[in-house]
């Protein structure tokens, strides 16, 4: 078959074949118009075909190709091993890539007589994506070909890692199509009917990215095991910030369908979304983040040409946007307070501050790279500043569901917000009382159930006229009942660390927890055995450790309650040792290291024989030299019965009667553990481990889940019938 690379250098010169031809179009000239479209469709199938390509690298294990062996290996099961295609920055742009074709499909079918400045402008995306892929391609060969691959991070071999990437490009990707239109909207003077044609998918937008997003935080509290679900970290916000912009927008061109305002607002928040795709992607793509964020990548080579396309962009977006402005005309945004016009346009100010404080923070190590030595903002920065908008949030959210587009007078509403206003108190006062002492988190859960109730009261009220009058206050009741569920779940959360030894019971958080041992399922992953009561209930969780090149992964359990979730996170196992002994010296073969006066030469291993059918043992010859130049060689053992810890069975020094253990053994790394005592290992020492663990209770945790899940359901039914509108 063709190179890949090759597919990818082809695909690249239809496109700008196919850019070069629509400008043209544009410009009236239809000669260009079979051609460009020709090219376009050249362009799709290249990509299309490259794409599956490099899944067959993966599936039939291509080491030659560093992409397939830096992220695949042969022991790989088959789905993750599709999983692998998007695991590295290479991969992932394709994927990318390959979702913007076949969307510029319905973009180049749905344009009209605009589509020359469409595709024009949305073909550049694509370009964008190419010369990244041309830069540093999936398809570039290992120098030496390994025997097999270093295989997937362990934290990525996991459901929800496998749809998320891919629902998150294709949210990135669809902001393509509003920004591609609203530009050709400032190249031709027509701002009639781009966001008719545009709206479905900026709903589509805030779908997809909100879904990832879910699945993200999702992933981090079921994976991670630091028991929350947002950290702030800047690869998250990269997808939070157009997300809010795309939620803002969808708000913006609701009040210019109806009303005929805010069209300038509309156009500059299309391509700011778009902008903000771009700016995330250098952000967390070229290496500046790598010291600040855990989800960072390294720079591949990409950084001067992400910054060009992002000057670029901006410079030609903005500078358009800026020479027409004058021409975009739309109607007087109504001035009536008690109108659902102005919480709406008061919403979106508010959204759009919350975007630009977030990026603000998220560029901190950018910007004082600037004046000195680059530094990050606490996680505390992000609260200050969104807490205050939260509660303005959700008076706003509350106000819309019992306002009218026309001024509301007072009899029209009172019912409803009286109702309202005393539901959320009574929920305030029981948070109150049951411990909430501080006033911003009152006022927040105050404002929060306020927008619950009124969207409530607006979605009973409207189930008569149907489904799809009442996605709106379903949608928003969710926002609200996501705010009640992050504010209480962090508030009331409990947690505890403890250490329990091996068969014992504690009393934690009123659970008994017995840890019943580990055993070692595979070379490197252990099952951590606890068993829970509480009072005639019990149940057991097997948290786990897993060992890889990517350090230590400590995977979680989660026993979920209808009003909280008990959270078992599982830190570190220890091994009591005879005599709980502090001199360790660890050795590789022919090396020689000091411990306790003494000169340690580890010379081999010594496998021995097998005790019977089940046992072995496993020895280390080593040559020790004593402070008074005395050479002896010695031979400390371990007896390895199945998955059971080991029997140590020292070696004594004659001329000293101190002890040498052999604690530990890495054969495939040619590394012994060594420890020195005094005395002897009792006849019937048996070596006892020790359980570190976390214990935490999340309240009313599912709110949050629950509220993103009406969320994302209410945007989806309306993508779809948006988009069945249009045809």
């Amino acid at each position: 078959m063709i190179e890949g690379s090759y597919l990818l250098m082809i695909a690249s010169v239809a496109a700008l074949l196919s850019l070069v031809g629509n400008y043209f179009v544009a410009r009236g000239k239809n000669d260009y118009l079979l051609a460009s479209r020709w090219s376009y469709y050249l362009m799709t199938v290249l990509v299309l075909v490259s794409t599956v390509y490099l899944a067959i690298l993966f599936l039939t294990d291509h080491f030659e190709y560093a992409y397939v062996s830096g992220y695949s290996s042969l022991d790989l099961p088959f789905n993750f091993k599709i999983t692998s295609l998007w695991a590295g920055q290479e991969g992932s742009f394709l994927i990318w890539l390959a979702i913007s074709v076949l969307l510029g499909l319905w973009v180049k079918a749905k344009a009209g007589n605009r589509s020359g400045w469409v595709m024009f402008f949305y073909i550049l995306g694509q370009i964008f994506l190419l010369v990244l892929l041309n830069i540093s391609s999936p398809f570039k060969l290992n120098s030496v070909v390994p025997v097999d691959g270093q295989g997937l991070n362990p934290l990525l071999r996991n459901f929800w890692m496998q749809i998320h990437p891919p629902i998150v490009f294709l949210g990135y990707a669809s902001t393509f199509v509003p920004f591609s239109f609203a530009m050709a909207a400032l190249a031709t003077n027509e701002y009639d009917n781009w966001v008719k044609m545009t709206f479905p998918w900026v709903i589509f937008s805030v779908f997809s990215l909100g879904t990832g997003i879910f699945i993200g935080g999702y992933w981090a509290y079921e994976t991670l095991g630091w028991g929350g679900y947002w950290g702030w970290d800047p690869v998250e916000n990269a997808s939070l910030v157009p997300w809010l912009g795309s939620v803002a927008l969808v708000h913006g061109m609701i009040l210019e369908r109806f009303k005929g305002t805010f069209r300038k607002t509309n156009i500059f928040l299309a391509i700011t979304v778009f902008l903000m795709v771009i700016y995330g992607t250098f952000l967390t793509r070229s290496g500046v983040l790598a010291d600040f964020s855990v989800h960072s990548f390294f720079d591949l080579g990409y950084n001067v040409y992400l910054v060009l396309f992002l000057v670029m962009f901006t410079v030609v977006s903005y500078g358009l946007l800026a020479y027409k402005s004058r021409s975009i005309k739309s109607s007087e945004p109504s001035r009536l307070i008690l109108s659902r016009e102005f919480v709406v346009y008061l919403g979106m100010f508010f959204i759009i501050l919350s975007a630009f404080l977030v990026l603000l923070g998220t560029s901190a190590p950018l910007l004082t790279r600037i004046f000195g030595e680059p530094s990050t903002v606490d996680q505390s920065y992000y609260i200050i500043t969104n807490l205050p908008i939260g509660i303005i949030l959700g008076v706003v959210l509350g106000l819309a569901a019992i306002l009218s587009w026309r001024k509301s007078a007072w009899f029209d509403f009172r019912y409803k917000l009286i109702l309202s206003i005393t539901i959320s108190l009574l929920m305030t006062l029981i948070n109150f009382l049951l411990g909430v002492d501080n006033l911003f988190y009152l006022i927040f859960i105050f404002t929060s159930g306020f927008a619950f109730v009124a969207n409530l009261i607006f979605v009973v009220k409207g189930v008569k006229k149907g489904l799809f009058h009442i996605l709106p206050g379903l949608v928003h009741a969710g926002f609200a009942l996501m705010f009640i569920g992050v504010v209480v779940s962090s508030v009331y959360s409990v947690g505890q660390k403890v250490s329990i030894e091996e068969g014992k019971t504690e009393d934690i958080l009123g659970y008994d927890i017995k840890f019943k041992g580990s055993e070692q399922i595979t070379h490197d992953k252990q099952k951590i055995n606890i068993e829970i009561a509480r009072g005639s209930a019990m149940f057991s969780v097997s948290p786990v450790f897993i060992w890889s090149r990517y350090g230590l992964v400590r995977n979680p359990c989660i026993k979920r309650f209808l009003l909280y979730d008990l959270y078992i996170s599982p830190e570190e196992i220890k091994i009591k040792s005879p005599d709980d002994m502090r001199e360790i010296l660890i050795l590789a073969k022919n090396q020689t290291g000091k411990v306790k006066g003494y000169e340690v030469t580890f010379k081999q291993f010594d496998l021995g024989s097998h005790v019977n059918d089940e046992a072995m043992i496993v020895g280390a010859v080593l040559e020790v030299r004593t402070e008074d130049g005395k050479n002896e060689i010695i031979k400390p053992t371990q007896v390895v019965r199945g998955n059971e810890e080991p029997k140590l069975i020292p070696a004594e020094i004659q001329s000293t009667g101190d002890y040498i253990y052999l604690l530990k053994i890495k054969a495939d790394e040619g590394l012994v553990k060594l420890g020195v005592s005094d005395k002897e290992t009792p006849a019937d020492f048996e070596p006892r481990q020790t359980l570190i663990i976390h214990v935490s209770i999340k309240p009313l945790i599912n709110l949050v889940w629950l509220g993103l899940i009406m969320m994302i359901i209410g945007s989806a039914i309306v993508t779809y019938r948006r988009i069945t509108e249009i045809g």
